[in-house]
């Protein structure tokens, strides 16, 4: 049989280098523009200078007009010219960034949603970072920092036309260098606390959203509101601190450049006086310094924000690696595949014990398989390590040849439909919720809402299945959203099926309906495993597994699942008449001075007799 082989399975560094450095090399032509125009757009800056220069050292000596008109032309089609590259810079710089956050969100996002329990960045944390990244290069941050190594350029300069000069404009612009490390170094602990401070209050706010009707029945809001107003304070407090330090920092760097700019005038006046140097030269250099330090003073300033996107460019590279390219080997064949589980066993974190050990089943195409029971004995776990959502401890599940969870995130994951216990409906369309959040095929679409015995009520909508729902639409009841949830699960012909808790919030026509549902797609050689409370849905089922605490019973056999059901009838009957009995000896003492022959006078009320 030949054999479908997909295979992108690298380790973590190669999977940072593969995607970073195609990353790389597409942008490269466009970084090479951009350092092209960096350099001229820097050296197009000389010519005012220039231009000053010339004109107060030799024009006014000659009185010229033709040499002026011919600087004054030379120097407006420079700054023109310079102008125009500059603009042009900033939109490759916005285009990359666009492009930057195009080419990495959707991994970034992918990556976020781990499906094996493990602690992770949320994909709204790794979506933020490329969010940073991309506010960096599109705004004037890169642009800043890009054009800093031209400042010792413009401070040579100066130092050719006066050391004096030159070593004013160095001074100043170190200090401007140092201001800015300490600005960035003694706001850090406050920035992070005031980031901190924020996300607290959002997760408040939100869950406050979500539960708006748990908060408002249990009277909570003031609490509520207190713990958001505690919240937003400490931000405030914190921000107030982080402000306060990088508005002295950001006064104390004008004032520097004010100094420069005063004692390069006040300086240079002196060395004309002294005929040291030529008032031309004095006005070019006091420009040139001027432009040196505002190069400097521009990074300074965006000295957090470079520090935030190297950072959020560390936590996107570490992500890539987290990015999964597993091996899927297939059959080539469409053949139905059994799902086996061999010596399954998993334990959530901070959990002394494993909640499910040493699960052995095969499960047939063509077969219904019903987990049962209460709460908290690892039926809910049993459907994620079924569906690939986590990943076993120990043992492994196989969908045919293939581990469950390799199929996640695969574009074999069609083969399995799930439906969680907690459901949830996304913003968009009837339609799209059913199909995972895309157009879909629409005869699949209404033959899985037809399963789910929804389709009567999606049509009774106001615009059908392209009506606008979200999670907890008021136009749907919880049974209504939970029989789309199940369509999204029947969509697609899937060849494993899994329902956690279909039934609860159902009523008995549209439960019948979904059985019926179950049963059609059983017929056409789906595996379909549902889980439930009450042993009494077993009935239904080719296969059981009775659930409690840590231990399970598995029945393999219809014939199985009747014996247990029959014997755990004539049980209940037996414990139920042994517990009438008891009932009643316990409501009728005998009393040891009253013989059984005696008869019981009972008075007669309302009878004077």
């Amino acid at each position: 049989m030949s054999e479908e082989i997909v295979s992108d399975k690298t380790n973590t560094v190669h999977r940072q280098l593969v995607r970073l450095s195609t990353a790389w090399r597409r942008s490269s032509p466009g970084l090479a523009a951009i350092v092209v125009f960096s350099i001229f757009i820097n050296l197009l800056k000389l010519a005012t200078p220039i231009y000053v220069l010339q004109l107060l050292d030799r024009v006014i000596a000659s009185r010229s007009m033709e040499t002026l008109l011919m600087l004054s032309v030379i120097t407006l089609v420079a700054i023109i010219c310079g102008a125009m590259l500059e603009a042009t810079r900033r939109k490759l710089f916005a285009h990359w960034g666009n492009w930057i956050e195009r080419y990495f969100g959707p991994a970034l996002f992918a990556t976020g949603m781990q499906k094996d329990g493990r602690s992770s960045p949320e994909s709204s944390t790794r979506l933020r970072d490329i969010g940073i990244l991309r506010s960096f290069v599109s705004n004037r941050g890169l642009i800043a920092w890009l054009d800093l190594p031209w400042a010792p350029l413009f401070i040579a300069c100066v130092f050719l036309i006066s050391i004096t000069l030159g070593y004013v404009v160095l001074v100043g612009s170190l200090l401007a260098l140092v201001m800015g490390a300490l600005n960035e170094y003694l706001t850090r602990e406050s920035r992070n606390a005031t980031r901190r401070a924020g996300e607290d209050v959002r997760d408040w706010i939100s869950s406050a959203e979500r539960e708006r009707e748990t908060v408002g029945s249990l009277m909570t809001v003031n609490s509520f509101a207190k713990r958001w107003s505690d919240g937003a304070i400490a931000r405030q407090d914190e921000n107030i601190r982080s402000r306060t330090v990088q508005i002295n920092f950001s006064v104390g760097m004008r004032m520097v450049g004010q100094f420069v700019r005063i004692g390069m005038l006040g300086i240079g006046i002196w060395l004309v006086i002294n005929e040291m140097l030529s008032l031309g030269a004095v006005v070019a250099a006091n420009i040139l310094g001027r432009i040196a330090y505002t190069l400097v003073q521009n990074a300074m300033v965006r000295w957090n924000d470079a520090v935030k996107a190297r950072r959020a460019y560390i936590r996107i590279k570490r992500s890539l690696g987290d990015e999964k390219a597993p091996v899927v080997s297939r059959a080539s064949s469409t053949a139905p595949m059994p799902l086996s589980m061999k010596k399954v066993a998993y334990r959530y974190p901070g959990q002394p014990r494993s909640l499910l050990q040493k699960i052995d089943l095969t499960i047939n195409p063509g077969e219904l398989l019903c987990v049962i029971g209460a709460s908290a004995t690892g039926k809910s776990t049993f459907c994620r390590l079924a569906s690939g959502v986590l990943t076993p401890g120990s043992g492994y599940v196989h969908l045919g040849d293939v581990d469950v969870y390799r199929l996640q995130g695969n574009s074999l994951s069609r083969e399995i439909g799930y439906l969680p216990q907690d459901i949830t409906l996304f913003q968009g369309t009837v339609r799209e919720n059913i199909a995972s959040m895309e157009q879909g095929n629409v005869d699949q679409i209404i033959r899985a809402a037809k399963l789910a015995g929804i389709h009567e009520t999606i049509v009774n909508l106001p615009q059908g299945y392209d009506t606008e729902i979200a999670d907890r639409e008021p136009l749907l009841s919880a049974g209504q959203r939970k029989c789309i949830a199940v369509a999204r699960a029947f969509y697609g012909n899937p060849s494993l099926v899994i329902l956690d808790e279909p039934f609860p919030h159902l009523d008995y026509r549209t439960k019948r309906t979904l059985v019926k549902g179950i049963k059609a797609l059983v017929a056409e050689g789906a595996i379909v495993i549902l889980t439930a409370q009450r042993q009494s849905s077993a009935r239904m089922a080719d296969k059981a597994i009775l659930l409690s605490h840590r231990k399970y019973t598995l029945l393999a056999s219809r014939e199985e699942i009747a014996e247990h059901l029959k014997a755990r009838r004539t049980g209940s009957s037996s414990r139920n008449r042994r517990s009438r009995r008891k009932q009643t000896h316990d409501e009728e003492p005998k009393d040891e001075n009253v013989n059984s022959s005696d008869s019981v006078i009972r008075p007669r009320f309302g009878h004077d007799g």
